[in-house]
């Protein structure tokens, strides 16, 4: 009589990522290196060029290079060089400093005139950031011959995610002033690079923790048409890198904090009015969609879930 043969071992289900795949050509322009990384300030042309001397037709963007390396190798870079830099989209989050906005806005004395048992509390108030960095895999710097031909890629990025976040945006008084209402979503994206935690989902894999990135769809549209889209939808967006730039007061900054204490603070200070009057220039990186696709909706893996 032969024996009843045990069952198969279950296969396990691969684990699946979502798209984030993004490449620029543009100019070096600043570097610096903060925790053993360099990060570097890439200038790119909004009307195809390799090389862009006009600030009016340029975008920029933030590049990392983890370890100041490519590929295990050691990097050579300097600012005014061109280059081709192929990598992935991901979300920074810091603190700063009430100190540095100051700064920025050309308003470093305010400080001296908060009441004096309240300067304490107000040295320690930081405000959230979050903005778009560029990691990079691949870097070719262009020689003046490779320069001055321009190369079949620009500034592409391709992107999966769920939405998590969408708004609007009307532009009135800005230097675009056309009255123009853009859309933009949060994609969460939980590509083969998202940090794993501890916590572990659905078929044995880790939850991760997604990159964060913003889509912007020009006056509601991609390609030419609508996007019906709703949050907790995921997609396939197919865009370029932008940035923009917005003018943030001191008084929006603190109550965007959300904190009693600080509102507390606010109420103390002998002229309040100031608070409106003290501003400085913010810059928001997006992606800027030129395709989008809608998937089918379906049953997510539960091991992305947070």
């Amino acid at each position: 009589m032969s024996k009843p043969t045990s069952p198969a071992p279950r296969r396990r289900r691969e684990e699946q990522f979502d798209l984030n795949e993004a490449i620029l050509t543009g100019v070096i322009t600043k570097i610096w290196g903060h925790g053993g990384d360099v990060f570097a300030r890439l200038r790119i042309s909004l009307r195809g060029q390799t090389i862009e001397t006009e600030d009016a037709q340029s975008c920029y963007t933030n590049l990392c290079f983890p370890g100041g390396t490519v590929k295990g190798q050691d990097l050579s870079l300097q600012p005014g060089d061109a280059v081709t830099v192929t990598g992935y989209l991901v979300h920074n989050e810091f603190d700063e400093s009430i100190r540095k906005f100051l700064e920025a806005a050309g308003k470093p004395d305010f400080l001296d005139t908060v009441p004096p048992d309240d300067l304490p509390a107000w040295q320690g108030i930081t405000f959230k950031r979050i903005n778009s960095m560029f990691d990079v895999e691949m870097l070719e710097v262009l020689n003046e011959k490779k320069a001055a031909k321009q190369p079949p890629t620009i500034n592409r990025s391709v992107l999966e995610g769920i939405v998590t976040r969408e708004w609007t945006h009307t532009h009135g008084d800005d230097q675009l002033a056309d009255g123009r209402t853009d859309r933009y979503l949060r994609l969460a994206i939980y590509d083969k690079y998202a940090p794993a935690t501890k916590e572990i989902g659905n078929f044995g894999w880790p939850r991760r923790k997604p990159h964060y990135i913003s889509v912007r769809l020009t006056d509601g549209k991609a390609g030419g048409r609508e996007v019906p889209v709703r949050l907790k939808e995921r997609l396939r967006v197919t865009g370029a890198v932008r940035d923009s730039g917005y003018s943030q007061t001191l008084h929006e900054a603190l109550l965007h904090t959300g904190d009693v204490k600080i509102t507390e603070l606010m109420q103390r200070l002998p002229n309040a009015q100031v608070l409106y009057e003290i501003s400085a220039q913010m810059e928001s990186g997006f992606v800027e969609a030129s395709a989008v696709i809608v998937y089918a909706s379906t049953r997510r893996d539960k091991r992305t879930e947070e």
